[in-house]
């Protein structure tokens, strides 16, 4: 409860060095401290999530102290509703339609930078499951997320240039 209050008071005093601030020298001061700020809640929260044998995730861990935590870096943390932080709805429908068990490969291996060895400790289960399982769903979004593309361009929907070469790449892929 203490490290909640001061959080609350620290919080409160970087929004009123915000509120206060007009020059750029000034700003740039306050994102110092908004940074410094969820440095030490993600370093509290990982350190509630991480287990010291193995540097094993704890999914109980996480669970239980959900309430405790920031709750904006919490928003970025819950895998298993990663596709909610997604603009882009068909996107968001590919990495929705992913197993949990998959998301929290593509977590670990891709936001944490885990190594499949690591991974497999975590989620028990063989690191050449990991990297099969991790294979299939990139395969998997990128399959579905070629066919969406092309039902945009063939709509006359405008796309971007890396969504064109994209396209580009994997038909380019397919025909070899």
């Amino acid at each position: 409860m203490r490290k909640y209050l001061t959080q609350a008071m620290v919080r409160e005093s970087i929004e009123r060095l915000e509120d206060a601030a007009r020059t750029v020298e000034e700003f740039e001061e306050v994102v110092v401290w908004w940074d410094k700020l969820d440095k030490r809640v993600q370093e509290a929260f990982e350190k509630t999530v991480w287990s010291t044998d193995n540097d094993k995730f704890d999914w109980n861990k996480c669970a239980a102290n959900m309430n405790q935590a920031d709750i904006s870096y919490l928003l970025y943390q819950c895998i298993c509703q990663m596709h909610n932080l997604i603009e882009d709805d068909d996107l968001s429908r590919l990495f929705d339609k992913a197993t949990d068990k998959q998301k929290r490969i593509l977590y670990l291996r891709i936001i944490r930078g885990c190594t499949p060895q690591k991974i497999a400790v975590c989620l028990e289960m063989t690191d050449r499951n990991v990297r099969d399982m991790e294979k299939k769903m990139t395969e998997n979004i990128r399959k579905g997320f070629y066919i969406v593309l092309k039902k945009r361009q063939e709509g006359k929907t405008w796309l971007r240039k890396h969504e064109i070469d994209f396209i580009n790449n994997i038909e380019q892929n397919m025909g070899d």
